[in-house]
């Protein structure tokens, strides 16, 4: 009997709550999930207020000119780019995709569990996932 080969792993930790970074993080997920692997993404700080209710799909870019949020803002009201809570859905369905909210941000930015969309599997701190990590085929910070 030949034993069923576990998918590949790739954690992310995001840190940046950069629309265009998360948007990124979030294709990256998407491909891993299409092609057999599973996704393990560590969302803290500017990437963690993205998980508050209200919050996932806001147009908000970091260190770019207003032209270039102009041009996401263009193509999401086209219909030509996704939004995040969309890339969000649609990962979700792989059923290989965990999210966690890390609970040392969660304090730093007084962000209650409750706050977070339910996308959200469970917040945990920096040292539960380094466990994670550990047995990692990839791994990205963002």
């Amino acid at each position: 009997m030949t034993e069923a080969k576990k998918p590949y792993r790739y954690c992310i930790f995001l840190h940046s709550g950069s629309y265009d970074r998360v948007f990124q993080a979030m294709s990256i997920t998407n491909v891993v999930l299409a092609t057999g692997g599973e996704v393990h993404i560590f969302f803290s700080y500017g990437a963690l207020k993205r998980l508050v209710k209200g919050n996932t799909d806001k147009v908000v870019i970091e260190g770019e000119a207003a032209s270039f949020k102009e041009e996401i803002e263009k193509n999401l009201n086209r219909g030509t780019l996704d939004s995040i809570s969309e890339m969000i859905d649609i990962a979700k369905r792989f059923g290989r995709l965990k999210i966690y909210a890390c609970t040392g941000s969660m304090a730093v930015l007084n962000i209650a569990r409750n706050e977070l969309i339910d996308a959200v599997d469970c917040s945990m701190g920096l040292v539960a996932f380094l466990q994670l990590v550990k047995e990692a085929d990839q791994t990205l910070y963002i």
